[in-house]
């Protein structure tokens, strides 16, 4: 028991997939069509769909006799960068790539979204750290021991109510680097048009800053002040 929910053994709520183990050349001259997952593509527990290639229909359903990802599934990697996943959306036509696999949940027993949450957690990163096998050029996971794997889950209703706690604060967070991405853009736009418009000819930066040296000082020079003392540490 874990938080006081049971230890759940993977393959009990749980089916397991790998996907192919090779890349279609389509991927990386189609400039359309259904994605093609890679390792790259999983970043903080989302998909960044930036990196990734595109298939040819051919080669789609080629890449998904194994299986085809759907919505609801956890896609993960079992090699090199452990430990990263990414749940799969609606409307999102695809493909796994080298070094994932993906869990397809009972959701009569787990939450999706929840279980995402749950494999990003410490508690089964550990898990993830305990099982990793050193090899001489990648690290991974046992894909065939993956489902044995336990896992703490609670009761359904409790896992709906913290998936859709986390689920509101992580929107949040992407929302917000979304803005802060679009504001730094927006920023840089502006300042390579001044850069544009500007004359061209360059000065002396004193002509139009002045400098001021900061004091020396020692830990003994300080005493309960209402002047604040700005150190590298403010910074």
């Amino acid at each position: 028991m874990t938080n006081g929910w049971p230890v759940l053994i993977i393959r009990d709520f749980a089916s397991v997939f790998d996907g192919p183990h090779a890349t279609p050349k389509s991927s990386k001259t189609a400039i359309s069509g259904a994605v093609f997952l890679g390792i790259s593509s999983l970043q903080s527990g989302r998909l960044d769909l930036s990196q990734s290639g595109f298939l040819s229909e051919e080669d789609y359903l080629r890449w998904t006799r194994r299986v085809a990802p759907r919505p609801g599934d956890v896609v993960f990697s079992y090699e090199t960068r452990l430990g990263e996943a990414a749940l799969i959306p609606k409307g999102l036509r695809c493909s796994l790539g080298r070094r994932l696999a993906l869990m397809r949940p009972d959701t009569t027993k787990v939450d999706p979204r929840f279980l995402l949450y749950s494999f990003l957690g410490p508690e089964f990163q550990e898990t993830i750290r305990k099982n990793t096998v050193h090899g001489s050029t990648v690290n991974r996971i046992m894909l065939t021991d993956f489902p044995s794997f336990g896992m703490a889950i609670p009761p359904i209703d409790e896992q709906r109510a913290i998936a859709a706690t986390l689920g509101a604060l992580d929107d949040k967070i992407e929302s917000n680097r979304r803005t802060s991405a679009l504001i730094s853009g927006l920023v840089s736009a502006e300042f390579q048009a001044g850069l544009a418009t500007a004359s061209g000819s360059e000065i002396a930066l004193g002509a139009v800053i002045s400098c001021t040296k900061g004091v020396s000082y020692k830990s003994v020079d300080l005493q309960e002040s209402r002047t604040s003392l700005v150190t590298l540490k403010s910074l």
